[in-house]
């Protein structure tokens, strides 16, 4: 493991900023130079001392030369940092965990290397944790693209009874239109708030938080977890020590999403068993841990895969597409929103807010998604009750890249 030199002086830092990158230093710098971007400062209008800790996890496809750029920033007065090789991928949880045991701040502030800071999100998220003792760790609104025009759903807390109620949402149509409507109503509450909102879970790729919650809870994150669920298990801990867990709707990032994991699919998907597993384990003992196999068993069956397949009987197939599909609605909504997901089971959707009869993809959209299949649901939100009017789906084909991050960076 080797570091570059601690910056020159002792002073204060108020954020220390902790990245773990796997094969996405290009995309880790970009979020870098956004964190420089920031100006961020203190309520009294006083600017916030912010430093980085870079952990490289063994990055099996290095970037040279973006890593020979983040050096550089971590060596600048404007955002000082440290950049550490780790000599094997230990996993997300623990490269945190030695980020961690560099930082000097105040606060620690999580952030995964896909994803952008929008204008004023520090500064945001510093104001609202230091506004009540009762908040143990903020987060920003997050949206799929630069553009703002996808939103990100707020995420679900894995319990019991949603591990059942998603399983068989995968299969059963008539299970997955409650589970997807009561989502939507969930979301609908967050998306239209336009205070800050109490969650059970934020999105562990952007997370604010003090350096006494850390050590009330007895550290950052658990490290057995070997990628996925640390987040979710890190938010209840937290809960535990009787704090809120508050989305700032005045912060936003952007979040390209799974792009690490993307790199290495088989191996992220073996992780993200494990880590199911153990989250069950650890706060369900054996019965979560049962719940948790006979669930696995299920949705591999030949039973569930041909049910899964009923789902996306009902979509309107648009085609292979190569410029950007309108979605006719077939009525005018003075309020719509159409959910996004690569999946007909939409257990899991980003949204776009609307209003008229149609809908088209606006560039940042359209810029920002690769050559795959996706899946449109339209719900009116015209009247008190949602109305599901329709689901689409379509085929991007012919896109010159897999999906950028907005700007151009592959």
């Amino acid at each position: 493991m080797s570091g570059s030199p601690q910056p020159a002086g002792s002073e204060c830092v108020d954020v220390s900023a902790l990245v773990v990158n796997y094969n996405t230093a290009q995309l880790a710098l970009d979020m870098l130079r956004s964190l420089a971007a920031q100006d961020a400062r203190a309520p009294d209008g006083r600017p916030l001392r912010v430093e980085f800790i870079f952990v490289d996890n063994a990055s099996p496809m290095q970037h040279e030369t973006e890593l020979a750029l983040i050096r550089e920033l971590a060596a600048s007065e404007h955002l000082p940092g440290r950049v550490v090789m780790h000599r094997e991928n230990a996993g997300y949880a623990r490269g945190m965990n030695l980020a961690w045991s560099y930082a000097r701040g105040e606060y620690a502030f999580v952030l995964n290397p896909d994803l952008v800071l929008l204008p004023n999100c520090v500064t945001e998220l510093y104001a609202a944790l230091r506004e009540s003792d009762d908040i143990g760790a903020v987060g920003p609104v997050g949206y799929w693209e630069r553009g703002c025009e996808v939103l990100l759903p707020p995420n679900i807390l894995p319990t019991l009874w949603d591990l059942w109620f998603c399983t068989l949402a995968h299969s059963f149509c008539w299970v997955n239109r409650r589970y997807v409507d009561a989502r939507l109503r969930n979301a609908l509450r967050v998306y239209t708030s336009e205070e800050d909102v109490t969650l059970d879970m934020l999105s562990g790729a952007c997370v604010f938080l003090s350096r006494q919650q850390i050590d009330a809870m007895g550290g950052l994150f658990d490290p057995e977890f070997p990628l996925y669920y640390e987040d979710t298990d890190l938010f209840r801990r937290v809960s535990l020590t009787g704090k809120r867990l508050v989305m700032v709707k005045s912060a936003a990032m952007a979040h390209f999403y799974n792009r690490s994991a993307a790199t290495n699919t088989d191996e992220a998907q073996r992780r993200y068993w494990l880590a199911r597993d153990y989250y069950y384990g650890k706060w369900y003992g054996w019965v979560g841990r049962l719940s948790e196999r006979l669930c696995r068993r299920f949705l591999g069956s030949p039973f569930a895969s041909r049910a899964r397949q009923r789902l996306s009987t009902r979509a309107v197939d648009l085609g292979d597409v190569n410029e950007p599909p309108t979605i006719h609605l077939g009525r005018h909504c003075e309020r719509f929103v159409l959910e996004l997901c690569q999946d007909a089971g939409f257990l899991l959707a980003a949204a776009i807010p609307g209003k008229g009869s149609t809908w088209t993809p606006g560039p940042s959209f359209w810029n920002a998604f690769g050559d795959s299949e996706y899946f449109l649901r339209a719900v009116d939100l015209s009247h008190p009750e949602p109305e599901e009017l329709s689901v689409y789906r379509f085929r991007r084909v012919g896109h010159p890249g897999c999906g950028d991050n907005g700007n151009g960076t592959q």
